[in-house]
């Protein structure tokens, strides 16, 4: 199976519960684009406009892969035409309160499976009605932790960890391959260079990651002060990000435990086995059961279903919840939640299997689904492309 061979491959339209407001003081709009990240976009509109960009408050994060349409709302009205490639924005009226994650009801999906083999054929509809009946376990996906763990460990442990100059030197001085060229040359000096800022600073291009430098040159040991200058939602992705793989770890645990067949499936921050099926009782007892996203004031016998687990992963980590408040740095914080442990993909059809215009003799078909914001569609696409005789997890 392939996936994104072109962006039309994956379309994703967020559900939203926006309702005008003729009194609001904030304008919202539809954005669409084609093969480029939410944040991105909106600096781009605010450019455009010659606004700042956290003016702009998106109500979620769409894939950079894809073509997507989704609301954002502006502290004030954007000019009447905004044009730029691969973007199109357009007003749908006002709101009281500025776009946040509680406006979206749901996202929906439309995926192209590409390059598909006679057997994956036919194994795909047995998979489908798997997925739909007894869900898939509800993970973080690769667009959690892309480009921010850089195989060189997670920017959030440094933190909980009191590792400050650690965590800057994983942002600033680990390229990955994803970066554009200049980000990626930025970071190579940086490694390089690392403690001498005033020759890295005349060797940086201009960015954000110079303007962090240039404060080290006049204040060379205050890394706190520092990490905190980083733009607040990349401070808050690389919590996220963390935090994320700790609830991973947690799924996992729990589920390595439990009377399963499982497979083996990866990710980049590892394994995250997936269930062949699950029997009436175990429907019933996880349909509705939350896991922790641990956070300061996580108290984990409000989860008995996942605590031996949870304690498991914070013990393996080294990780005390206490510390996760992050007092030395008091713009950026973990804070605890809860998320579903399983994921029903509402609606999941298959279309018509049909021959595959990007590869020769292979087939295509579109798979469509709803799921409740905050989930991963390439979760259950990696349900779906799962080979049981390839991939059974061997205990």
């Amino acid at each position: 199976m392939k996936l994104r061979q072109v962006p039309e491959d994956f379309v994703v339209d967020e559900v939203s519960n926006f309702k005008p407001e003729p009194d609001g003081q904030n304008f919202v709009y539809e954005l669409k684009k084609r093969s480029i990240p939410t944040l991105e976009a909106l600096e781009m509109i605010a450019r455009k406009a010659g606004i700042k960009a956290r003016t702009l408050s998106a109500a979620g994060l769409k894939d950079k892969h894809a073509v997507t349409t989704q609301f954002f709302s502006a502290k004030g009205p954007l000019p009447a035409e905004i044009k730029l490639e691969n973007i199109e924005v357009r007003f749908l009226g006002k709101a009281r309160e500025p776009l946040t994650s509680s406006s979206i009801t749901a996202n929906s999906f439309a995926i192209t499976m590409r390059g598909l083999s006679d057997a994956e054929c036919e194994r795909l509809p047995g998979l489908a009605a798997a997925a739909a009946s007894y869900g898939v376990p509800n993970y973080y996906d690769n667009q959690r932790f892309g480009g921010i763990a850089h195989g060189q460990g997670f920017i959030g442990r440094a933190l909980i960890h009191g590792q400050i100059e650690e965590a800057l030197r994983l942002h600033l001085a680990a390229p990955h391959r994803k970066q554009s060229l200049r980000d990626k040359r930025n970071r190579e000096m940086a490694a390089k260079h690392w403690g001498d800022w005033q020759k890295l600073r005349g060797m940086l291009k201009p960015s954000s990651e110079r303007a962090l430098v240039e404060y080290l040159v006049e204040n060379p040991t205050a890394w706190g002060d520092c990490f905190e200058r980083i733009t607040p939602s990349l401070r808050g992705l690389f919590v996220a990000a963390y935090q994320s793989f700790l609830f991973n770890e947690t799924v996992r645990h729990f589920l390595m435990d439990q009377d399963l067949e499982l497979y083996s499936v990866l990710n980049k921050a590892g394994v995250i086995p997936m269930y062949r099926a699950l029997n009436s009782g175990q429907v019933a007892a996880w349909h509705k059961r939350e896991f922790p996203l641990l956070g300061p004031g996580t108290d984990l016998n409000d989860f008995p279903l996942a605590y031996k687990y949870a304690k498991q992963v914070l013990e393996d980590e080294e990780v005390l919840l206490e510390r996760m408040s992050l007092s030395e740095l008091p713009r950026t914080s973990f804070h605890a939640g809860t998320r579903a442990l399983l994921l029903f993909p509402k609606g999941l059809t298959l279309g018509e299997f049909e021959p595959d215009d990007l590869n020769e003799g292979r087939m295509k078909s579109v798979a469509r689904f709803e799921l409740p914001r905050g989930s991963y569609a390439t979760v259950i696409m990696r349900r779906l492309a799962i080979n049981p005789e390839r991939d059974m997890l061997v205990r």
